[in-house]
Formats: structure tokens, C-alpha cells, sequence
């Protein structure tokens, strides 16, 4: 390859193809898989988890969560997942989700899959600890905090090992002997209508 722009055609190809870097980002197209949820008209379209990473040994995946599951403001938002860092299960919460905001995490993969559950709260007299808050209350109390009536919960599966095509470093094909014309000696008035 030519180290900048030549200043016209040259007479025979280049010696070498060129090879674009190799991709700094490699993840699954199709993104987080909606497992489950407490809504049945739920549909995840648009998604609320977004990749935006994924380690190559499938052990990490970066991603974001985009508040895009209700119009406006939702009161309290808690992400559980399986921190990066400390390979236990968190409980992240979010006060005050706005429409469209978005918060970045990091999840520990076992598998080469991980499960990110979205729980929302959408009443104001939630008083639970942070560890109550990532399980789904219920009537009597048992488990987790506030009214039942008021919490969503979303079940995804992100994958965290979607493989990468690297760029080649040798064309598929041989260069052709030469161009079928050389260059011409000026430009033309218009498009030619073949070689």
C-alpha cells in the first residue's frame, strides 16, 4: 500500500491489500433477551438494556440500561446483577429514572451468559433496604417491600461471548496482472461506455 493518495491512477495494483483494524467491539446484534416479566403486555420494543461490550474469554459484558419501559419518571428502578468486580449478586437503584436516561453497569458472566432483572416501583411509599428491593413483594409481607400493585419486574439474559469476524490479511483472491486500460491522459467529458 502507498503511504497517502498517489497523484493519479497508478499503471498496476497495489502490491498488498489493505485490511481495515480489527473490530473493538463484538456484540450480539440481538442484544438482551427478555426471559420473562410480571406484565403480560410487556414486549420490550424498544429494549431497556443495550450491550456495549463483551469480553472475548465470556467471562464480563458491559451494558446499559436506557429507562425506556414507561413514559416519564419512575420513582425507583433496581437493577440486580452479578457485579464485575465482586462476583456477587447487586442491587443497584435508581431514584427518579427519567424517560431515556441511561446508566451503565457491568456484569460477571458464568457460562458465557448472565441474567439482568429490572425491577420497577412506580409508588411513592416505598421504604424498603436495598436488598428487599430486588425481590417482588408480596401481600403478606414476606418478601421485599411496598405494594405489590405498584412493582414490575423484567427477566433478561444477556450473552456475554457473541464471536467476531477478524478482518483478513491476505486478499481471498490474487490481484488481476494489471488494469485492462492505463490511465488517461486527461479527464474525460463523461462516463465511457465500457473498458
Amino acid at each position: 500500500p502507498t503511504s497517502g493518495p498517489t497523484s493519479g491512477p497508478t499503471s498496476t495494483p497495489t502490491s498488498a491489500p489493505t485490511t481495515s483494524a480489527a473490530p473493538t467491539n463484538c456484540v450480539d446484534p440481538d442484544g438482551a433477551k427478555l426471559k420473562g416479566s410480571t406484565d403480560p403486555d410487556y414486549t420490550a420494543d424498544p429494549k431497556p438494556i443495550v450491550l456495549t461490550f463483551e469480553s472475548d474469554d465470556g467471562t464480563l459484558v458491559e451494558f446499559d440500561f436506557v429507562q425506556n419501559i414507561i413514559n416519564g419518571v419512575i420513582p425507583h428502578v433496581f437493577i440486580k446483577y452479578r457485579n464485575a468486580e465482586t462476583g456477587i449478586n447487586e442491587c443497584s437503584e435508581i431514584m427518579n429514572a427519567g424517560e431515556d436516561s441511561t446508566f451503565s453497569y457491568a456484569a460477571e458472566c458464568i457460562d458465557q451468559t448472565t441474567m439482568v432483572t429490572i425491577y420497577i416501583y412506580t409508588g411513592d411509599d416505598f421504604a424498603g433496604e436495598d436488598c428487599e428491593a430486588c425481590s417482588l413483594p408480596t401481600d403478606d409481607g414476606e418478601t421485599g417491600s411496598g405494594n405489590p400493585d405498584n412493582f414490575e419486574a423484567y427477566y433478561f439474559e444477556l450473552p456475554c461471548n457473541t464471536e467476531c469476524i477478524e478482518p483478513t490479511a491476505s486478499p481471498t483472491s490474487a490481484p488481476t496482472s494489471g488494469p485492462t486500460f492505463g490511465p488517461t491522459s486527461g479527464p474525460t467529458s463523461g462516463p465511457t461506455s465500457g473498458p
